[in-house]
Parts: C-alpha cells; sequence; structure tokens
C-alpha cells in the first residue's frame, strides 16, 4: 500500500464539493465536522455529512470530528460505524478515553491533531494510544495557544518532536500542518519541501491547488528511483558479497533507503 501524501479539507456543510475534492488528486479526502463550521451549523451539517454517507457508499473519506472536550463529539463519532469512513481525525487529541470512546464505535484508524501545549507534551504517549495510524501537526492552531509567530523555522524543535514520538511508537511518519496562505505557490513548495526533509510523510492541504505540489514533493524523484534500482539491482548481483555502487558502499540502511523510495514512488 502506498503512502498518502496528501489530505484535503472540505467543510461538511458544503457537500457538493465532496465528489470534486474525491477527483482532485488528493490521496486522502477529510470531511471537517470541527474548524470549518460555525457553531449554529453543527448540527445541520453532521446530518449533511451522514446522508451523503449513506447516498455514497463506495467513497471512502476521513473525518475531522470536533474535539473531546465539546458537546459534539459524543455524536460526531458515531460516523464512524459506516464503512466508508476510512479514518478518524481527532483534534485537540490529549486523553486516553478520547480514543477509546471511538474505538467502542468501530475498529478504525486515528489520526490525532497534535495542536494544544498539554498534547505536544504528552506526543510520546498518544503516539502509543490505540488504532494511531499516524499523528497530524495542528500547526496554526498550536503556534496560537504558544503565543507563537514566525514562520517554518519557530516550529521546527516542535516538529522534530513529532517524528520522533513516531519512530519511537512504530507508527507511520507524521502529516504536517496546513499552510494557511494557499495562493502563495512558492510559500507552500517550500514548506513541504521542509516538512518531507524533516521525515513527515506528507500534508494537510485546504485547497486544491495545493494537492498537485504537495504529491509531487512527497513523490520519489525520477532521480531517487533511478538511484533506489540502481541499489537493488547491485545488492541482487552482488550475492551476498560486498557491495558498492558508484565507488560508495551500500550497507543496511542504504538498502533501506533506496527500498522505501521504490515503496513511496507513485
Amino acid at each position: 500500500m502506498q503512502t498518502p501524501r496528501s489530505f484535503l479539507f472540505v467543510p461538511a456543510n458544503r457537500p457538493e464539493r465532496y465528489t470534486k475534492a474525491l477527483n482532485s488528486g488528493s490521496d486522502a479526502v477529510i470531511i471537517d465536522l470541527e474548524d470549518a463550521i460555525p457553531t449554529e451549523h453543527k448540527l445541520e451539517s453532521r446530518a449533511l455529512l451522514k446522508q451523503w454517507l449513506l447516498d455514497h457508499p463506495t467513497e471512502k473519506v476521513m473525518i475531522r470530528v470536533n474535539a473531546f472536550q465539546t458537546e459534539w463529539f459524543a455524536d460526531d463519532i458515531q460516523l464512524a460505524q459506516f464503512s466508508n469512513v476510512i479514518a478518524i481525525v481527532l483534534p485537540k487529541a490529549e486523553q486516553r478515553q478520547e480514543f477509546e470512546a471511538i474505538q467502542h464505535i468501530r475498529t478504525i484508524d486515528i489520526y490525532p491533531i497534535i495542536e494544544t501545549p498539554y498534547g505536544m507534551a504528552h506526543v510520546e504517549e498518544i503516539a502509543q494510544f490505540p488504532a494511531v495510524r499516524a499523528l497530524m501537526f495542528g500547526s496554526i492552531d498550536f503556534q496560537l495557544e504558544m503565543d507563537m509567530s514566525g514562520d517554518f523555522l519557530e516550529l521546527m524543535y516542535f516538529r522534530n518532536k513529532i517524528t520522533l514520538a513516531s519512530k519511537l511508537a512504530g507508527i507511520a511518519n507524521p502529516i504536517d500542518g496546513v499552510t494557511a496562505d494557499f495562493g502563495n505557490t512558492e510559500l507552500v513548495m517550500t514548506e513541504t519541501l521542509q516538512a518531507k526533509k524533516l521525515g513527515f510523510q506528507g500534508k494537510l492541504c485546504i485547497h486544491p491547488t495545493q494537492v498537485k505540489i504537495v504529491n509531487q514533493i512527497f513523490n520519489s524523484s525520477p532521480e531517487e528511483i533511478q538511484w533506489a534500482q540502481q541499489v537493488l539491482e547491485a545488492v541482487k548481483a552482488a550475492d551476498g558479497q560486498t557491495i558498492s555502487l558508484n565507488g560508495k558502499m551500500i550497507d543496511k540502511p542504504i538498502i533501506s533507503k533506496a527500498e522505501k523510495i521504490l515503496k513511496q514512488a507513485y
């Protein structure tokens, strides 16, 4: 199974956009019941999403529910019972009981969003909670909670902390937060490339124009694919002997890297 690179948010109160999002080229679509929906439209939006799930049983989507601390959480997670909901995105993730409540509805992948100081402080613990598929970084909300300002560099420590927690827990690499200025193509490219270098597997998107950029950057490049193929061909030809390629020794970490590059190639 190929690793998802792009995760596109769609407001739950705009069902006419669901299919467009599914056809956008994004590896995953997240129907959003949380930040994108005003308080007065929470119930209506959930009802619209529920009806769409009933009417489109073969369309696979993820759902971002409202946070555990809100009055909508208990009813939101009931949507996990639909088989075409392939994962729950859990905002402001902090406590094990949140995860257990979702799993009580159905065994399903959970993507916790790390976006509070408490969540960040306990990220290693959260990464090991039941059914966690991968961590997501809610970078914008986290900045607000921390009274931080600045660009990508100011958050590098916290991104490193999330990737380390993921490795220690043995789960998939994390997904980076959104670039709010979706019209700034150069910024989207820069932040996506930085996330890839830090060990993230993909990025959250808030507009279809971001999807192609994210997919291209997180995909293995032609040069990477060619190198990986050469490495594995050299390993096969060596038949257990010491291996070198272009004057460089090929050892186990190099082989593992080559295998990963080919696995991520689309």
